[in-house]
């Protein structure tokens, strides 16, 4: 069996199926206590062990054990357990996008022309032109996200937010991937068109993020392109100082930082959600051909990924026990 990304969608639910079972289980041991206690104090002692010589504690303990373990696995399995992957083809007739740009101080590095920031918003503004059709939305992060354009048709209305969108739009300092992608999945609405997410960003993922979170977006059907801005070598990251001049960012010891280009953090983020990783290219030249693989359905996303349900596993369990412990007599077995 394929036990693949196993989790719960409300993982919470297990600690109230643990509580609860274990309160049921402790409430049957108190009824059953005071049950012999009242016994004790009815009849005389030597009474008592002829009144009880046919009656088992032991299959006592075991009738309340499986009922409380039958509580506990019916509230595993509303806990929505979720393992092996299922694939289902899907076709929609538009796609919404959200794009998620990087605005970290690491996008003011010019290893792209004029820096990194520049180049991914101009192709971000060709794509969109190019498009044509659709909704789109725009996700800023750096060490925070937010949305800053929501999906709208309104394309003017979209490019003067892209255009407006730098390194001072979010002021927490950092590279959070994770934050992003957890923003753009609360952009999209709830209808039948496809859902892309497209992720501009040097990859540098400091809070290290990113890969968890691309996995709930797979659960939820979307898709993550990841758009590589920079360059494996990388280069300096340029600031204009207080006195507005230009000045490269040290770290504590006055070395320069150097920012590069993180392809495995991309790939990895892309691969667990079907998408693709590229680098934007000098001219912009791995986004257009993007677009032109989404605009042909060969993008290999066309499939909807989602962890197969298997709540009948543990009701059946739990059923099985209810059924046992009805069947399972409190007399004691004769001795012959």
């Amino acid at each position: 069996m394929d036990f693949a990304d196993f989790h719960f969608e409300t993982p919470w639910l297990l600690a109230v199926a643990v509580v609860i079972a274990l309160a049921g289980f402790a409430g049957l041991r108190w009824t059953e206590n005071r049950r012999r206690k009242g016994l004790a104090a009815f009849a005389a002692e030597r009474l008592l062990g002829r009144l009880t010589a046919g009656y088992s504690t032991t299959r006592r303990f075991s009738k309340d054990l499986a009922v409380s373990v039958a509580i506990g696995l019916i509230g595993v399995a509303l806990a929505g357990p979720r393992w092996g992957v299922e694939i289902t083809e899907q076709r929609a007739t538009a796609e919404d996008v959200v794009f998620v740009l990087d605005v970290s101080k690491s996008m003011l590095v010019a290893d792209m022309r004029p820096n990194r920031l520049a180049r991914a918003k101009a192709s971000i503004a060709n794509f969109v032109r190019r498009k044509g059709t659709g909704s789109v939305g725009l996700v800023a992060f750096s060490g925070q996200a937010f949305l800053q354009c929501p999906l709208t048709r309104d394309y003017d209305a979209f490019f003067r937010t892209l255009e407006e969108t730098d390194t001072s739009s979010i002021q927490v300092p950092g590279t959070d991937i994770g934050r992003a992608l957890e923003e753009a999945e609360t952009a999209f609405a709830k209808n039948r068109n496809r859902k892309l997410v497209l992720m501009l960003t040097d990859g540098e993922d400091l809070e290290a993020g990113g890969i968890d979170a691309a996995k709930k977006l797979a659960r939820e059907g979307l898709v993550v392109h990841s758009i590589g801005v920079g360059t494996p070598a990388g280069g300096p990251i340029t600031v204009i100082s207080a006195l507005g001049s230009p000045d490269t960012l040290k770290d504590a010891s006055g070395e320069e930082i150097r920012s590069r280009l993180d392809e495995e953090t991309l790939s990895k983020v892309a691969e667990v959600t079907s998408g693709r990783f590229v680098r934007l290219g000098q001219a912009g030249e791995g986004m257009e051909a993007l677009r032109l693989a989404i605009q042909a359905g060969t993008d290999g996303t066309g499939a909807t990924r989602r962890g197969v349900p298997r709540e009948e596993w543990f009701l059946s369990l739990a059923l099985a026990l209810i059924v046992l412990e009805s069947l399972l007599s409190t007399r004691r077995t004769p001795i012959r």
